[in-house]
């Protein structure tokens, strides 16, 4: 049986977030000194605590829609209460903090690239940004998640930004590669946010999303338009020599799964299409990383 904390944090796509850190970082170097290491590992730990705050503190602000569209959730099925929730959330995000501390303690003490290293604190202040004018209701948060398509690519940036925040653990944030990767990402991941929120319309009293917006069928549309969006960057680096084009063979699989998700936006079949684009989206991180690996 899934334990509630690890249900409420989402733990298999925290480790998921924690493994694209160190995809991120090898898409600079495929090697890596002690320090480096340390510092990788350090930046995971990071992302992935700060991944699973977030999803806590959005379960405790969806308790009320997840009751009827998710009523297995923990704080819905009383699992969880929301204090104990509340009290993960806070727990999780502070040891965010712990771990970007300490990776800045290590680059300042032990690597010789403190000054290239800062855009981790960067990059982690905008994710913060990103995670309360997303989640937080209050008049200060723009309140991304009640605003539709401004929502879904305020999600999208933070995937992205994580395979940057890799980057920048191994002082390569300005890597052409890594920026090509995170695009990807992004817009496959806004592609699947928008089908989520089809597949969440009827519960979504409160938010106006852009199947409200728009209608169902359109936003099935926009969702397709982005995945086709996807496949230029997936290509890119290979035909632009980032890449050796003969290892393209190794994106096939992402490529099919992504061109296999129209059938299910045009027969409606939005958990299928969503699951499936979030396949399309590892599946092309793992085509990536088996290239660089293949390159070495």
């Amino acid at each position: 049986m899934v334990h509630p904390v690890w249900q409420l944090t989402r733990g298999g796509n925290v480790l998921v977030g924690a493994s694209t850190v160190i995809v991120g970082a090898l898409m600079v170097k495929t090697s890596f000194a002690q320090v480096e290491l340390v510092l990788v590992t350090l930046h995971a730990i990071c992302v992935g605590t700060f991944m699973a705050a977030w999803n806590a503190f959005n379960d405790v602000q969806d308790h009320d829609t997840d009751a009827l569209n998710h009523p297995d959730r923990p704080i819905p099925s009383g699992a969880l209460t929301l204090m104990q929730a509340k009290a993960v959330g806070r727990a999780t995000f502070l040891l965010s903090i712990i771990s970007l501390l300490g990776a800045m303690t290590v680059a300042a003490l032990y690597s010789d690239y403190l000054v290239s290293w800062l855009p981790s604190i960067g990059i982690w202040f905008v994710a913060f940004l990103l995670m309360f004018h997303y989640e937080m209701i209050i008049p200060a948060s723009f309140m991304l998640k009640h605003k539709g398509l401004s929502g879904n690519i305020a999600i999208s940036l933070l995937v992205g930004i994580v395979i940057v925040f890799g980057a920048a653990a191994v002082n390569g944030v300005l890597t052409p590669l890594v920026w090509i990767v995170a695009l990807v990402a992004m817009l496959v991941n806004a592609a699947r946010e928008i089908v989520k929120d089809i597949e969440d319309e009827v519960g979504d009293a409160d938010r106006e999303t852009l199947p409200k917006k728009i209608g169902p069928q359109r936003a099935r549309a926009i969702a397709q338009l982005l995945v086709l969006a996807a496949l230029l960057p997936l290509v890119a680096p290979y035909a632009r020599g980032l890449l050796p084009m003969g290892l393209l063979i190794t994106q096939t699989p992402a490529m099919f799964v992504m061109v296999s998700v129209k059938p299910h936006l045009y027969r409606g079949e939005d958990h299928a299409a969503q699951r499936t684009l979030r396949l399309a989206m590892l599946l092309g991180l793992g085509g990536f990383l088996a290239s660089v690996l293949i390159t070495v």
